[in-house]
Parts: structure tokens; C-alpha cells; sequence
């Protein structure tokens, strides 16, 4: 029953492999811009090589993305840096979208999309929950006391001076700091500063308490620096997981988090970041008190970017207080 299916397909391929790739790109969308069509004409772009072919890619790629096709959203968060380089020809541009009012309107979405992209922050993978698997009780540092044993924990607090220095920017030993580093995230290389800090805390919280300090106001500043929506809209899941992790820490943590509190000064920190991180505090607190049936579960149950979104003025994508 296949077959015939199969080989229309395949003499559809023979044919439209021989079209010019502005030829391609047109006849995409005299189909009633039918799906199944696209991811066709797509795969046959993709095997050709050239700019030509990579723009024609590109856009479709970005059309059935925001038709809300999951993979191609993925796809097209790492082609956004190649759509940028071949967009600054405009020649090319001009060729292949030429005077088709579909492909022209097209396009302009997609320039906007790229514009509207945080270049700091690339987008989380959409990924499926990984299932349970079986759990072992490990020993802890208590047995260990039980048995008589003492842990040196002076290698855990040579990484963590080690960990503050590099996020800070500085070098232990030395009182002297990058005054562009620590808890601010202007590009690109901070997020992975940032990201190396917070991994290093996540292996240390067990061992050294103040490391939870650290953890919670790090996880809150970072989460308030994201954007709220992802780039076709969604909310952005990973913004929500990094804000109630870290509300719950501060909430664990709090005698921790108040005797670090200091770090997060004018010599560390962006001036903004104390306002973003009281600002969602005194929401989740708003949300224990009127609505304490749903806040029995905890901050890992708490809308935090949603609740945002309603509360914030938007500017395009992006809150004007996600900007900096």
C-alpha cells in the first residue's frame, strides 16, 4: 500500500531537485503553505550547498517553527547566527524573497525574531523527561561520623575560594576584582561564567554551607536576567526552573544567604540585581498568603514567570528590565 505513495514522492524529488533555489523557495508556498510540502522542499535545500540554499533553508526552517513544529524551533536557534551572516547580503536577500508578498512578509518576521533574540542566553532544549530510574542510598558524612571518621574538607574549600575568585574576577590572594564580573550578565562569556559558578556550588552545597548561600542568590540574579518568553512565545521553562530553585534555596537557606547578602554590592553587582531579586521574593510571598491551599507545595509549584509576565510592561519579546 506504500509503494505508490513512495513513488510519487520519490518523482516528486527527481523533479523539483532540478529548480533554481529561488525557484524552490517560491513554490513552497503555492501549496496552501501545507507542511508536509515544506519539510520536503527543506530537505531537498539541505543537500545543495551555497548561500543560495542555506537563506532558503533558514526561512523555511523558521516558518514551520513558528507554525509551532518543536524541532524546527530547536533547529532554529542555532541557525540564527548563520541567518544573521547571510541576511547582511542584501543582494541575496533581495533575490530570493524578490517581490512575493508571502516570502516578503516572511521574512520580516523572521529579521524581527532575530533582532528580539537575547544573544546572551541560548535557548534551553525542549527535551522529554527522562524516566525514574532506581535509587541507592548513599553514605553520608554523618555515617561516616558514626564510624569514627573525620572528613577533611579543606580540598572543597580550596575549590570554593577557587569558584568565588573566578566568578567575581579576581585571584585568590589578590583584593582586586574585574569590575565586570560577578553578578552581572552582559554577554554571552558572563552566562558561562555564571553557569561554571553555579555547577561548582551545586557539588560543594553538601559539604560547605555558605555554598547554599551562594547558590540561592546566584540561581535567583540569573533566573531574573532571563527573558520570560521564549523565542515563539512559550514561556521560558528554563527561567522558571532557575527561579524556583532558587526561591526554594533562600528559603532553606536563609540564615546562609543573609551572611553572604554583602557580596551582592555596587564592587560585584549590576545595581539592578537586588530590585529583580526583591521584586520576586515579595511575589512569592504575596502568593503564600493568598493562596496557602496551593502554597502548601512549595516554591516548586510557584508560576514565577508567568506571574511576572502579568505584573511587567512589555517591550517587543522582552521585559525592559530583562534588557540588561
Amino acid at each position: 500500500m506504500t509503494e505508490p505513495h513512495a513513488s510519487a514522492e520519490d518523482q516528486l524529488l527527481a523533479e523539483i531537485s532540478a529548480l533554481a533555489v529561488d525557484e524552490l523557495l517560491a513554490l513552497c508556498y503555492t501549496f496552501k503553505h501545507r507542511r508536509e510540502r515544506l519539510r520536503l522542499y527543506l530537505d531537498v535545500l539541505r543537500r545543495r550547498g551555497g548561500e543560495r540554499a542555506q537563506f532558503a533553508s533558514c526561512l523555511i526552517c523558521f516558518d514551520l517553527a513558528r507554525q509551532g513544529e518543536t524541532l524546527f524551533q530547536q533547529e532554529f536557534v542555532f541557525l540564527a547566527d548563520t541567518m544573521r551572516t547571510l541576511a547582511a547580503n542584501e543582494a541575496l536577500v533581495t533575490t530570493l524573497v524578490g517581490s512575493d508578498p508571502y516570502l516578503e512578509f516572511l521574512w520580516e518576521l523572521c529579521r524581527a525574531q532575530l533582532d528580539e533574540m537575547d544573544p546572551r542566553f541560548q535557548e534551553a532544549p525542549l527535551v522529554q523527561p527522562v524516566a525514574e530510574v532506581a535509587s541507592v542510598d548513599l553514605l553520608s558524612d554523618d555515617d561516616f561520623e558514626d564510624f569514627g571518621l573525620a572528613i577533611d574538607d579543606s580540598e572543597a574549600w580550596l575549590r570554593f575560594d577557587q569558584a568565588i575568585e573566578e566568578f567575581l574576577g579576581g585571584e585568590v590572594g589578590i583584593p582586586a576584582y574585574d569590575p565586570e564580573a560577578g553578578f552581572r550578565a552582559r554577554s554571552g562569556r558572563d552566562v558561562e561564567r555564571v553557569e561554571r559558578f553555579v555547577r561548582e556550588l551545586d557539588s560543594l552545597q553538601d559539604l560547605l554551607p555558605i555554598a547554599r548561600g551562594y547558590r540561592a542568590l546566584v540561581l535567583l540574579f540569573f533566573g531574573t536576567h532571563q527573558r520570560s518568553k521564549s523565542l515563539f512565545g512559550a514561556l521560558n521553562e528554563r527561567k522558571q526552573a532557575l527561579l524556583r530553585d532558587g526561591l526554594g534555596e533562600f528559603i532553606r537557606s536563609g540564615p546562609e544567604v543573609w551572611n553572604i547578602a554583602g557580596v551582592v554590592g555596587p564592587m560585584h553587582a549590576a545595581e539592578d540585581v537586588w530590585d529583580k531579586i526583591a521584586d520576586l521574593v515579595l511575589d512569592y510571598l504575596r502568593w503564600l498568603a493568598t493562596e496557602p491551599a496551593a502554597a502548601r507545595a512549595g516554591a516548586a509549584h510557584f508560576d514565577a514567570v508567568g506571574r511576572l509576565v502579568e505584573r511587567q510592561p512589555f517591550t517587543g519579546n522582552r521585559r525592559r528590565s530583562d534588557r540588561d
